[in-house]
């Protein structure tokens, strides 16, 4: 596509350069520009894209997309702000996939990838050629928008009929899906998180929000129990949109570690997914379907053969009675609503294994201690991804909460969790939090490998191997 194409009706100007180069991509890192490519100097908390022009134009970038002038030779596009304007390039570039896409968004604190899994179980059993992007497809929930188009465009091109999308308020505020097109849209919940970002509860509020409106999507499924689904609600009718307000309640919830029942459209549902959060998971998948066009019983098929969410509720049994629960669970309320189901479940004592993220919201690591203190019998705290931080120092502010002190702290998670499998007795239930699928720590700059599913697995092994279980 050349530049003049790119970039006409994008507020802005062009420098005087006269050469109208083609353009093959819209890259905002630099270190990814090669030769033909629109280099975006998108600006992020802690860096700025023009201060990388030179190592893009060094790549090959053909133009540059900026709010600054440069002194290189090169062909410019001004605009006001860089990120405002993105995503319509990114979308153009490749031809604007969502709109031949039936695209769904979800959000929510929690939630988020068990529902957009969900939603593509049910709909593979009908045949219809799924995919998914969210925690479990990349790096950030929701990508860029040059990445995220990207991604559309090739679900586009490998004949995907639908694809479930996970939309953090992040992307919401930072507008990387702008110029995405949703069949629908969609609300889990909504608790205390992300509160670096966003300062305050009424902010993170506010970023939710924004996807219920017609300038993303004309229908929406919306849970409406707690007071701010019911806001959304509103402001989604409000708007114009056709809203399925779905409330959790009276649904005759029974559940297990292994599986959950419910009632839905005077149906009783059974899926083969436990824990306290499947059932709601399930019904908010299943009301996406029902304004996808789907019929019921292809629906409530489509749930009872669901496969379990690696690292959602996710059940392992040790020996001599002892299970394990691992689980994604990394907000006061999350990790809650684990305790309280696990509770229901467990014969014997719950032991917890958890910590919390470094360079993240730290107002929520003393209600985590809280909560865990009230909710578990044994606590041992650790490290999780601490990132930057000192994990001994976030320790000690989940410590603050606590009105129990725990009984181990490992700074070593691998520790932590094999004192949780010495620890366990005959009906005891380990419960390990806060990483769930992850296959690595963050510390310093680094992804070290570490899995609590490996780490656990090896320590039954171990235990199994001589004899001591």
């Amino acid at each position: 596509m050349l530049l003049s194409d790119l970039i006409a009706n994008v507020e802005g100007s062009l420098d005087s350069n006269q050469v109208d180069p083609e353009i093959k991509r819209v890259i905002h890192d630099s270190r990814e520009v090669s030769e033909g490519d629109i280099f975006c100097c998108l600006r992020g908390e802690t860096t700025d894209g023009h201060n990388y022009i030179q190592e893009a134009i060094d790549s090959g970038a053909s133009a540059l997309f900026a709010e600054e002038a440069s002194e290189f030779d090169i062909p410019t596009f001004l605009v006001g702000d860089v990120r405002s304007e993105l995503p319509r390039i990114a979308s153009r570039i490749v031809g604007n996939p969502s709109k031949e896409l039936t695209v769904v968004g979800v959000t929510g604190t929690n939630g988020k990838t068990s529902v957009v899994n969900l939603l593509s179980e049910i709909l593979r059993k009908t045949g219809i050629s799924t995919a998914t992007i969210g925690t479990l497809t990349g790096k950030l929930t929701t990508p860029e928008s040059p990445e995220l188009q990207r991604e559309l465009r090739r679900h586009c091109n490998s004949g995907v009929g639908v694809v479930g999308m996970e939309v953090s308020s992040h992307s919401l505020i930072q507008k990387r899906v702008e110029e995405t097109c949703f069949s629908t849209v969609a609300f889990t919940n909504l608790s205390h998180d992300h509160l670096d970002f966003h300062g305050k509860m009424e902010n993170y509020y506010n970023a939710k929000g924004l996807l219920f409106s017609r300038v993303f999507s004309e229908r929406a499924v919306i849970s409406t129990d707690e007071e701010y689904g019911q806001s959304y609600f509103e402001k989604a009718v409000s708007s114009g949109m056709e809203v399925k307000a779905l409330s959790l309640k009276e649904r005759d919830v029974l559940f297990d570690q292994n599986s959950s029942s419910f009632n839905w459209r005077g149906k009783r549902v059974t899926i083969p997914l436990g824990g306290p959060f499947a059932f709601s998971n399930a019904l908010v998948s299943a009301e996406i379907a029902i304004q996808l066009g789907l019929e019921t019983a292809d629906i409530i098929a489509g749930l009872k053969s669901a496969n379990p969410i690696e690292g959602r509720f996710e059940p392992l049994v040790i020996t001599e009675g002892i299970s394990a629960i691992i689980d994604y669970a990394h907000t006061p309320s999350a990790l809650g609503e684990l305790l309280e189901g696990c509770r229901k479940i467990a014969t014997g004592r719950i032991i917890l294994v958890f910590g919390c993220g470094g360079d993240r919201d730290s107002e929520k690591r003393p209600l985590m201690g809280e909560v865990a203190s009230r909710g578990a019998d044994v606590n041992i705290l650790t490290s999780d991804n601490p990132r930057s931080e000192d994990a001994e120092k976030i320790i000690s502010e989940i410590i603050s909460g606590m009105s129990i002190n725990p009984q181990s702290v490992y700074v070593d998670r691998r520790q932590a969790i094999e004192e949780a499998v010495d620890e366990a007795k005959s009906g005891d239930l380990i419960v390990i939090a806060g990483r769930g699928h992850e296959k690595y720590q963050e510390i310093k700059g680094e992804k070290v490998p570490f899995s609590d599913k490996s780490v656990l697995l090896e320590k039954v092994a171990q235990l199994s191997s001589s004899g001591e279980r």
